[in-house]
């Protein structure tokens, strides 16, 4: 009698030991990975947004084109100062421009990250840049460019 309640005391032990021992594979930390350069470049308001910067561009550009073609035969000091002013102020409207978009991305990029994170129950988002060493499926580029293409992402004004 003592000997059957011996074993089944270590038939418990070792059952709950080995219970202990066994790992979930739900358990721990998971993470996503996302490439940013992609992200910016795939998604709809991205686009949009490289367009209008291109647009806006090559109309400056031809407008100092046809400012220098004017000047060409007028070389005066008022007519230099007049150009300098013009492309300083170019470049200062190219520059708030590109912030404006910069910023209006970023954003729309931490609501799409943040949103993703919580509804799949990630522990963490990293830039493909930071990480060492990631499997394939932890890569949700391509899901963060569909919630971006959700949203309405205003980049044009």
């Amino acid at each position: 009698m003592f000997k059957k309640i011996l074993t089944l005391v270590a038939l418990i032990t070792l059952s709950a030991f080995l219970f202990g021992c066994q790992q979930d594979e739900s358990a721990g930390a998971k993470i996503g990975v996302v490439d940013t350069n992609v992200v910016f470049k795939e998604c709809k308001a991205g686009a949009e947004g490289m367009e209008y910067l291109k647009n806006a561009s090559e109309t400056f550009q031809s407008t100092f084109t046809e400012m220098q073609k004017e000047l060409a035969g007028n070389q005066t000091e008022d007519n230099a100062r007049k150009f300098q002013e013009a492309l300083g102020e170019y470049q200062a409207k190219m520059g708030a421009e590109q912030t404006r978009i910069v910023e209006a991305l970023n954003a729309g990029f931490t609501t799409a990250v943040d949103k993703y994170r919580a509804e799949k129950g990630l522990s963490a988002v990293l830039s493909m840049e930071s990480a060492i060493s990631y499997d394939k499926e932890a890569d949700i580029t391509a899901a963060i460019i569909e919630e971006m293409n959700k949203m309405n992402i205003k980049v044009t004004p």
